[in-house]
């Protein structure tokens, strides 16, 4: 008997200062104490983590991207949206339009001249860019665009919550006849090297863009009309990519190449580490695309924002956007960001004993 209730007092001890831990430890997650590595879950986020990413894309939209590499969104611009963005491209066409000729043709590149994508042979594509620096109204299409209610969950589950403009709008215009651009993008680049700057991933449920290109479509570009072609599914690819399918020059190869009908008013998001390129111009109207790359907050491809945006991009933009022209670098280091509603969320601060101390150590309040 003796032994067993020392026994049985050492076993009652041995529980309690088990429920006594349990305890201080949910004490501690419930004052807001976290770690200092990667986010976890909810109770171990420090208190300048950033909150998770809503579930912002339907799941037939979720499974549509992550087979394919891209999405139509139908009908995402109002017809009033469209005419204002044509408006302002036309009273800028003079001196702002640039065609692409000689060695700046893009059915050539990498030394290979494609028959398939050569349209009528003289014909180059045209580029404007700007936009976000053009005088009032002109340039609200192209701010507002960044932020559209409609876009910010989806491209927040794209990137991650604080996702950044990474380059430069650029709209492309083509006149019937003008060239297509030779396949390029994809997971593999043609030498074999994995395209880590435009990695497509899946992990954990979630889905991640290093650079992902986002396009607010003002012509309409029909069936057979040209334009926009993708390899579907070759955001996935191990393998290096053939250069008869980057041309477009193999009738095989070819009838991979999908070209997506695209309406005036439509939204195209695609991975850039999806093949993908532009088809000859057949249509009589101009086609109109403007197409905007957004990378998460901590990466970059593009270098447009250094040492800073040109002031005249800036100038007059609303929180929300200025938010998302900020400079790539991690949200715990105090980002704004666009919350699911698409409204300007403020920086989470960083703990002030943390920022004191790297003040010390660095003589900066961040490292």
């Amino acid at each position: 008997t003796h032994h067993f209730d020392k026994m049985l007092r050492g076993r009652t001890e041995f529980a309690l200062r088990a429920c006594l831990r349990q305890t201080l430890v949910a004490r501690k997650f419930a004052a807001g104490v976290g770690h200092s590595g990667h986010l976890s879950a909810e109770l171990l986020r420090n208190q300048h983590d950033l909150p998770k990413a809503d579930a912002g894309m339907p799941h037939k939209e979720k499974y549509l991207f992550d087979l394919n590499g891209y999405i139509v969104l139908r009908n995402v611009l109002t017809p009033e949206f469209v005419e204002a963005a044509n408006a302002a491209v036309d009273a800028h066409l003079d001196g702002h339009l640039h065609e692409r000729t000689g060695n700046l043709r893009t059915s050539g590149l990498y030394g290979r001249q494609s028959e398939a994508l050569a349209g009528d042979g003289s014909t180059g594509r045209k580029d404007m860019g700007g936009m976000l620096g053009w005088k009032q109204p002109h340039c609200e299409p192209f701010r507002q665009f960044m932020c559209l209610p409609q876009l910010v969950p989806i491209l927040t589950e794209l990137m991650g919550v604080g996702y950044r403009l990474d380059h430069s709008p650029l709209m492309i215009t083509q006149e019937k006849g003008a060239e297509g651009h030779t396949l390029h993008g994809g997971a593999v680049t043609e030498s074999g090297e994995p395209a880590w700057p435009l990695m497509y991933s899946f992990s954990h449920g979630q889905m991640r863009n290093q650079l992902l290109t986002v396009c607010m479509q003002l012509r309409d570009a029909g069936p057979s009309d040209g334009g926009f072609c993708v390899v579907p599914g070759s955001h996935k690819s191990n393998f290096a990519v053939p250069p008869a399918l980057a041309d477009v020059s193999d009738a095989d190869m070819a009838e991979h190449v999908r070209q997506p009908a695209i309406a005036a008013g439509d939204v195209l998001i695609f991975t850039e580490a999806v093949l993908h390129g532009t088809l000859p111009w057949t249509a009589e109207h101009q086609r109109r695309t403007v197409i905007y790359r957004f990378a998460p907050p901590g990466s970059a491809y593009g270098r447009g924002y250094h040492p800073h945006w040109p002031a005249n991009f800036l100038e007059g933009m609303t929180p929300e956007q200025k938010a998302v022209m900020e400079s790539p670098f991690h949200p715990r280091m105090n980002r704004t960001y666009l919350g699911a509603d698409g409204k300007v969320q403020a920086a989470k601060a960083r703990e002030q004993f943390k920022v004191e101390f790297d003040e010390k150590v660095f003589g900066s309040r961040y490292f």
